[in-house]
């Protein structure tokens, strides 16, 4: 009698586990998730740029095409042409898409470029933007395939 249960038990399991396997169940959540995770990335944009569309120019965004490893992509943010009041980060596929938000005194500005080296989860879209000392907001942005993941 303990056989029987148990296979019908096993049978049973089986049978569950191949109707959300083919449900859809999983694409679901992870529809869910993206849709998630781009309204996080267009309520940082809204909140950094006050819904402003950038400028063309003024700002380079540098990032390699391709990083083999997530845990240190380097980017640097090249000013052209500007002087940069303000300038901010943002990867989209983050869990936190801001990454950087870094206040240039004017003292320091000019065609100096900000370097660093910043973690990414996987492949995504890293977007810079850059106010002005007038006001002006400039933006540039790159995709960047990641290999290896680097957060978590």
């Amino acid at each position: 009698m303990g056989r029987m249960q148990r296979r019908e038990f096993m049978k049973m399991a089986g049978l569950a586990g191949a109707a959300v396997a083919f449900s859809g169940v999983p694409s679901a959540m992870a529809a869910d998730e993206a849709a998630e995770q781009k309204a996080k990335v267009d309520a940082t944009i809204k909140q950094i740029t006050g819904g402003k569309e950038p400028g063309k120019g003024g700002l380079e965004l540098k990032a390699p095409t391709i990083a083999e490893n997530g845990a240190v992509v380097p980017v640097t943010i090249q000013p052209k042409g500007i002087v940069p009041g303000r300038l901010f980060l943002i990867v989209d596929e983050n869990p936190i898409p801001l990454i950087l938000d870094v206040k240039v005194s004017p003292k320091y500005s000019g065609d100096g470029a900000i370097s660093s080296r910043i973690r990414m989860r996987k492949t995504s879209t890293v977007r810079a933007y850059a106010f002005d000392s007038k006001g002006s907001l400039y933006g540039d942005f790159k995709t960047v395939k990641v290999t290896i993941g680097g957060c978590g």
